[in-house]
């Protein structure tokens, strides 16, 4: 029996130490897709533009934006990360929102981020898992590495290790080796020979449809 109940604990350490390294690796997504690019300084290089004409273009950016200018709506989401110390997550989150809703990728990726995150916006893991659904779906790595490991750990979704082995394998055949380990040495493990099949499977259907789709 006192060798039973050990096994037992050695097996939910096991089990805590996958979870711990699955989120891990949300995590870092979130950071990376969170982190700053220095959209003002790329913005002042590309138009020969003095600080002092930073504010006049963010007022430019502002009135194509409201015109509807998914690309003006997306940079304005950027600098609201980026020009405040802290950073304006809640208008960053108005700005991505708005292109996201106009099929910007990038504004889907960051949008999901902060969701997820709760940054200007209150948690919500099941609209980060949407929006990022959507990112995934046109070919985004970020969103499908996160829709693998939330698929992993049961955030917003229920737990389904084969939806997990499809975003994180479709990630790592577009380089990301972080998705590719955790598939391997994490997700895998917890698979039987049938699962790891049927998941395999919906990756082939995945990038058979993504190829009639971009043929067409």
């Amino acid at each position: 029996m006192l060798k039973l109940k050990n096994n037992f604990k050695i097996s939910n350490l096991v089990s805590l130490k996958k979870c711990n390294s699955i989120l891990i690796l949300l995590i870092s997504i979130v950071l990376v897709l969170l982190k700053s690019n220095d959209s003002l300084n790329v913005m002042a290089e590309e138009n020969n533009l003095e600080i002092t004409d930073i504010n006049k273009k963010i007022r430019e950016l502002t009135g194509a934006a409201n015109s509807g200018d998914v690309s003006s709506q997306f940079l304005l989401g950027k600098i609201a990360l980026e020009s405040n110390n802290p950073p304006d997550y809640p208008t960053a989150v108005y700005w991505f929102r708005i292109a996201a809703e106009s099929d910007h990728l990038e504004a889907q990726e960051l949008l999901g981020a902060q969701l997820f995150a709760g940054l200007g916006v209150p948690q919500d893991s099941s609209a980060a898992r949407n929006w990022w659904l959507k990112a995934a779906n046109r070919g985004s790595i970020k969103a499908q590495a996160s829709l693998g490991v939330l698929f992993a750990l049961g955030h917003g979704v229920e737990k389904n290790f084969i939806e997990s082995y499809k975003w994180l394998t479709l990630a790592a055949k577009k380089g990301n080796k972080a998705a590719k380990e955790q598939r391997d040495n994490s997700i895998i493990l917890q698979m039987s020979a049938e699962q790891i099949r049927k998941a395999q499977e919906k990756v082939e259907e995945f990038l058979e449809q993504q190829k009639i789709t971009t043929d067409e």
